[in-house]
């Protein structure tokens, strides 16, 4: 359980988006892999308004000899006023000692925190739905649940390794609102190296073929907030939730002319069906056009296959 140098520059955007106040519950004791200097540095590059208190270095000596700070500086220097750690065991004195497989959320966590932080925690977690219930649990109205998750090249860390659609999914049916889902690639130097990150939540396309990831590693970064009142539910995963709405309008779809049915293919303002509605009064022209454009699109998605080259918009390198 860890927050890596970009793991802070992660949570600094999120801050000047939207400042950190309040109390911040952790999955585990977060060991952090930066300094005071470039945790300030960080912060004035984003225009992050820090809380001025002396820096505290880390309890382990290894790491404080580094000159790497505490956890409860840095989540002192965000903002937060009260800081509370939970594990399985007292071994890094946390606060509250609770099993997270356990079904039931303790009522003193319930709807309680303004942040719920888990940074590599939850993936050492067998029951890992369990543990998605109480973050949802333990948040309250209009509060934040960030994960930083193994996606990909992550054996034996931890039981399990998930795809960025597990979070928004399970976070939007449970009535939050999804702020990011990022797909982070990592370096083997996790804690200090530079990570690139991708957009999930807003790709246009976000299905990938299987082997279409580069042999780094890969963390999901995801932010979503809580609604007035939120519950945790069982999600279905888009991708098939789309396949099914698809197969209820086939119908409507089947009783369309070809030319219409072609138009079906491309979506709503794009330059394909712009091309294919002016040509819809020369029917040999329009099919043809449709085939190679449909061509055009499988050799891109091919060449994007061969090359592991990510739909999702690169958002920049932290």
């Amino acid at each position: 359980m860890g927050l890596a140098r970009a793991a802070v520059h992660l949570l600094m955007t999120e801050a000047s988006r939207r400042s950190f106040h309040g109390s911040v519950v952790t999955l585990g004791r977060q060991h952090v892999y930066v300094t005071a200097q470039e945790t300030i540095a960080m912060a004035a590059k984003h225009g992050v308004r820090l809380v001025p208190i002396p820096a505290e270095l880390h309890r382990e000596p290894t790491l404080a000899k580094r000159g790497f700070v505490s956890d409860d500086w840095l989540f002192q220097s965000l903002g937060f006023d009260e800081i509370v750690r939970v594990d399985y065991s007292d071994y890094e004195s946390s606060e509250v000692i609770f099993d997270l497989n356990s079904t039931e959320t303790p009522l003193e966590l319930q709807n309680r925190f303004d942040l719920v932080l888990d940074s590599g925690t939850l993936e050492h977690v067998f029951d890992f739905a369990a543990g998605l219930r109480h973050c949802v649990r333990m948040v309250g109205s209009g509060g934040r649940v960030i994960h930083l998750t193994p996606s990909s090249n992550c054996v034996e860390h931890g039981f399990f390794s998930v795809s960025p659609t597990l979070f928004a999914d399970f976070y939007a049916a449970s009535g939050f609102g999804i702020n990011r889902v990022w797909l982070c690639e990592i370096p083997i130097d996790l804690p200090r190296g530079v990570w690139h990150a991708y957009d999930y939540a807003n790709a246009s396309e976000r299905f990938i073929s299987l082997g279409q990831l580069s042999g780094k590693i890969w963390f999901t970064f995801s932010i979503s907030t809580a609604a007035q009142s939120v519950t945790p539910r069982i999600p279905q995963q888009w991708i098939y939730t789309q396949t099914w709405s698809d197969a209820a309008s086939e119908s409507t779809a089947n009783d369309l002319d070809s030319s219409e049915n072609d138009l079906c293919s491309f979506e709503e303002g794009s330059r394909s069906q712009s091309l294919v509605k002016k040509l819809a009064h020369f029917p040999f022209l329009q099919s043809a056009a449709v085939s190679r454009i449909l061509r055009w699109r499988k050799w891109i998605h091919q060449s994007r296959v061969r090359s592991r080259k990510l739909p999702y918009p690169f958002v920049g390198k932290f």
